[in-house]
């Protein structure tokens, strides 16, 4: 066994470290970092399908419909398909549209606290390293 650290093992261990840090500071908006993300895509597309949304956020759909359920609970997005379509046409509601407003504020504070921590040099490195890794 080599000494050498798996970039894999210690990127997945950062990236789960990291959305709990998120998803602590975005907690008094009622959602998570992975729901905030999705109703802030969903939010920038004005409406999608299923399909459309998976796609623009990377997501296979079955991860996608799962992440959406509670979405849907909490009346924070709705199906506005025609009745009878086949194709989902996925919105925000008025109380997503006013959850996101108030998750924005938190995830932005959130966001100074991170380049706090680690300074605005290196946070940029780091997030320049991160588009490299994402063509791979």
């Amino acid at each position: 066994m080599t000494k050498e650290k798996c970039v894999c093992a210690r990127l997945r261990h950062a990236s789960r470290t990291l959305t709990a840090y998120y998803s602590r500071m975005l907690s008094p908006a009622g959602v998570t970092a992975g729901q905030y993300s999705l109703l802030s895509h969903l939010a920038r597309l004005n409406a999608a399908s299923t399909s459309g949304l998976a796609e623009d956020m990377r997501l296979d759909r079955s991860t996608l419909t799962r992440n959406l359920k509670p979405l849907f609970t909490a009346g924070l997005v709705e199906d506005t398909a025609v009745k009878g379509s086949r194709d989902r046409r996925l919105s925000l509601t008025q109380a997503g549209k006013d959850t996101l407003v108030h998750a924005e504020i938190l995830w932005k504070r959130a966001q100074r606290g991170l380049k706090e921590q680690l300074g605005e040099k290196k946070l940029k490195a780091f997030l320049k390293t991160l588009s490299r890794l994402e063509t791979l």
